[in-house]
């Protein structure tokens, strides 16, 4: 029993650690993009308004992130931060799935 305790905070531990990491993968993508690609980061941020939007900034970054356009630069600490911002959430799901089964099961066992 106590093994499945240890199993289950690693698991969660890890859905947590992948989760943030596919918010800091988006924030650091988007920092390198506005630091070395600046009239790129403008046309992403003013594209509708004219004006940057935090919000709609952060759906267009994430738009982005979607695409292949980040290909297009050549750069590889962006494409880096591109593939953790993508493969992030296919790690963290299944932990957080598998603490969820694992809780599930103790409960169960009373």
């Amino acid at each position: 029993m106590v093994t499945a305790v240890y199993v289950y905070l690693l698991l969660l531990l890890g859905a947590v650690v992948f989760f943030v990491l596919h918010i800091v993968a988006q924030w650091r993508f988007s920092t390198l993009l506005k630091k070395r690609y600046p009239q790129h980061w403008q046309t992403i941020t003013e594209a509708d308004t004219g004006r940057p939007n935090g919000m709609a900034n952060w759906l267009r970054i994430r738009r982005v992130l979607r695409s292949d356009a980040p290909a297009l630069f050549n750069d590889a600490s962006l494409t880096r931060w591109q593939r953790c911002w993508r493969f992030a959430p296919w790690l963290a799901w299944p932990c957080w799935f598998a603490a969820m089964a694992i809780q599930w099961w103790a409960m169960k066992q009373g």
